[in-house]
């Protein structure tokens, strides 16, 4: 059924469901990233407990996300291999939510009073080392993200679940007989 078709009710249904699957995978990477800082910092003996930022983080960015999907963000090779428009989103949006992150830590440091550059501190460290490497750091998570967002896309959402969540005999078509 094409978007045109779709009543207001299911394209809601359909946006919010996105929305939660974008927010959990973004969930899950910031989650693990704050855990492994904490592992790190703890080898040095320093205390840090992850803020519980993640989720806010994750339904913040998910949503950015979200837009720029319905912006078609990055949508110039969808007749090309998989391989290009996967890895030409990921570089995209990594660099739109690494952006928006450096954007939103200035925001809230200066509303505290705080400079542009003490404010980025808290962000890899506040170096351009660190920013890049959280950046591609991000690049990397998000290529299975729209991997998978452009198979759904080619074959379809519930072939792509039944790959996954059936067994692979209920898949292959039996064999024509003679």
């Amino acid at each position: 059924m094409s978007e045109a078709k779709l009543t207001l009710k299911q394209r809601v249904s359909h946006g919010m469901r996105e929305y939660l699957l974008i927010a959990f995978y973004l969930f899950v990477v910031f989650s693990l990233f704050a855990i492994y800082k904490s592992v790190i910092l703890a080898e040095q003996h320093i205390d840090f407990a992850p803020q519980g930022l993640a989720l806010i983080n994750a339904l913040a960015l998910a949503k950015v996300v979200l837009v720029g999907q319905e912006l078609h963000l990055a949508d110039q090779f969808q007749g090309a291999p998989l391989i290009y428009p996967t890895l030409l989103k990921s570089f995209v949006y990594s660099l739109l939510l690494a952006c928006l992150k450096i954007a939103e830590a200035g925001a809230v440091g200066m509303y505290h009073g705080k400079s542009f550059q003490e404010s980025i501190d808290v962000i890899a460290g506040g170096s351009w080392k660190g920013l890049l490497s959280l950046t591609v750091l991000l690049f990397v998570v998000l290529i299975p993200f729209f991997g998978f967002t452009e198979l759904r896309r080619v074959i379809g959402d519930d072939r792509l679940v039944g790959v996954f969540f059936r067994s692979r005999s209920s898949l292959i078509p039996p064999p024509a007989e003679a």
